[in-house]
């Protein structure tokens, strides 16, 4: 059954909520999407990159529990 998913950018002080979503059937496919969304911001503008330092994107579930965290300025924003 598929579920809503929520991708919220947090520096643990600021949140920049993910009001829309995606759903998905399962939690492997909202990490994919969330793997996804990361390398995006990435290719958006890869100079942008020490903005994100200090950044996670968060995937919460329907209910607003955090289920996991990427690192923006991890190794999916180096190239």
């Amino acid at each position: 059954m598929p579920m809503r998913w929520y991708f919220n950018l947090t520096d643990g002080i600021d949140i920049i909520h993910d009001n829309e979503g995606v759903e998905v059937s399962c939690p492997d496919e909202a990490l994919l999407h969330a793997c996804r969304a990361v390398e995006e911001l990435s290719n958006d503008d890869p100079s942008a990159s020490s903005e994100w330092q200090g950044w996670w994107l968060e995937i919460v579930d329907g209910l607003g529990v955090s289920v996991k965290s990427l690192p923006l300025d991890g190794p999916f924003l180096q190239h």
